[in-house]
């Protein structure tokens, strides 16, 4: 009996710790300006945009780049896809990498390790992307009221509402679009076959970022330093808050078979890794 209680407490114990995130690993300032990482899980690397800086008047397009790292955040290419301007969102869907860049959206073909195509979109603020089973590409413009989505290599405007104003992350979810929009500061759902928008949740001042599916709910990140769990029924769990250390949370990206949440913070050149096993499902 003694050894099932001692055993019993130290079960509990793991369970509390693992219900918020612990940190693992930080590379320091190697990147530049990382803003999204995306995870490949054929090949185990890591993907990571860097945005530098904005393009000022004068100063060359394609000088960014996405870097290829090892599972532990360290670079294997700093370079590895060059020749874009202040790239953003990524993902990967199908053995292709995704990539926002200034002009539009570039799509990568991991296998191929080559471009397989390019789209423009004429809009400033392109921020994040997300891609539908049917390959319908959806893309935030950041600063207006704009959806576009890109399908059968044809760009249009697919939304255009005062409710889903100043969207920035997007994740596409069993036929619905979740999207952070900063205009009322709302997690939001778009139905794709109406485009019907339905409040998730209110969350506080900050710019809504990065949007990952967890179990039935999301994780989803203020770039200023809070990364919340927020359920289907609108609750939200606060789960890490590094505004203080002055910490981003951009564009992250949640593994769940490895259990991990890999965090760029843009203005400190690194990536963060912690250990989150949910208890939220």
């Amino acid at each position: 009996m003694k050894y099932s209680f001692i055993s019993l407490i130290i079960l509990i114990s793991f369970i509390n710790i693992n219900a918020q995130p612990v940190k693992l690993w930080e590379v320091d300032s190697v990147y530049k300006a990382p803003e999204s990482v995306a995870y490949d899980s054929v090949s185990g690397f890591l993907y990571v945009s860097n945005y530098t800086s904005a393009v000022k008047p004068g100063e060359a397009y394609g000088k960014h780049f996405i870097s290829k790292s090892n599972p532990e955040g360290k670079i294997i290419n700093a370079e590895w896809i060059g020749n874009l301007t202040t790239p953003t969102g990524i993902c990967i869907f199908k053995d292709m990498l995704y990539i926002v860049e200034r002009f539009g959206v570039v799509k990568y073909d991991l296998k191929a390790d080559k471009v397989a195509d390019k789209f423009f979109i004429p809009q400033n603020g392109i921020n994040d992307i997300t891609v539908a089973p049917d390959t319908s590409i959806y893309v935030s413009v950041a600063d207006k009221d704009i959806i576009y989505r890109i399908k059968n290599g044809k760009a249009e405007e697919w939304l255009n509402s005062k409710e889903i104003s100043r969207p920035n992350g997007v994740l596409y979810d069993e036929g619905k679009l979740i999207v952070g929009v900063n205009g009322d500061s709302r997690l939001k759902a778009v139905n794709i076959s109406d485009k019907r928008v339905t409040d998730i949740a209110q969350l506080g001042p900050g710019i809504i970022d990065g949007i990952q599916k967890c179990g039935k709910g999301w994780l989803v990140s203020h770039f200023e330093g809070n990364l919340y769990f927020i359920s289907p029924t609108g609750e939200v769990k606060e789960l890490l808050n590094t505004r203080d250390k002055k910490i981003n949370i951009a564009d992250f990206q949640y593994i769940p078979g490895k259990n991990l949440i890999i965090i760029p913070d843009l203005w400190q050149n690194k990536l963060i890794c912690y250990l989150y096993k949910p208890t939220e499902r």
